[in-house]
């Protein structure tokens, strides 16, 4: 039985970029729906919803860690995913 091939290096790298720039997005709505202040007038129904907006950002920052963790799991081993990074075309900072 032959070994499999090894992964598609471009493949993996585009794969990479996409997971980068996902969690750098739900990032950015996690910061953005922070940010928007809504005043319902009542006390109880404030509390609701800001602790529904604070679970949701909570989960779009969890969303992002892990889109970064995936992004990093795709880096051949001993290399520096920073240098990985600037080789790829396009934006690939994440925050």
């Amino acid at each position: 039985m032959s070994a499999a091939p090894p992964p598609d290096r471009v493949r993996l790298d585009a794969v990479a970029t996409e997971l980068s720039r996902s969690g750098a997005a739900a990032l950015d709505a996690s910061h953005e729906l922070l940010a928007h202040y809504s005043d319902t007038g009542e006390a109880r129904s404030q509390r609701a919803l800001d602790t529904l907006i604070d679970h949701a950002a909570d989960a779009l920052r969890i969303l992002a860690g892990s889109f970064a963790d995936l992004a990093d799991e795709l880096q051949p081993a001993g290399e520096d995913p920073q240098d990985q990074a600037a080789a790829r075309p396009g934006p690939a900072q994440r925050r």
